[in-house]
């Protein structure tokens, strides 16, 4: 008696290739998701960083170093 499989779902090529290429072992599956996660976290760190200043411009230490803090003091005669 011949046994059959089970039908396969049709699936894209691209994920076929992205399987092939990343899930096959474990540890490249691994290596990517540890990268991603490095990645994305400078993305993320980075991206707030940037908002943090353009939202606080003017009020942060280094916007005012050198006028109100740490300024030149005024001679006096």
């Amino acid at each position: 008696m011949a046994t059959q499989s089970a039908p396969r779902s049709p699936s894209s090529p691209l994920l076929d290739a992205g399987y092939k290429l990343l899930m096959r072992r474990n540890a490249v599956y691994v290596a990517f998701i540890l990268g991603g996660a490095i990645i994305g976290e400078r993305v993320v760190d980075y991206s707030i960083n940037k908002l943090w200043e353009k939202n606080n411009q003017g009020k942060l230490y280094k916007h005012l170093e050198g006028t109100v803090i740490g300024g030149e003091k005024a001679e006096e005669e």
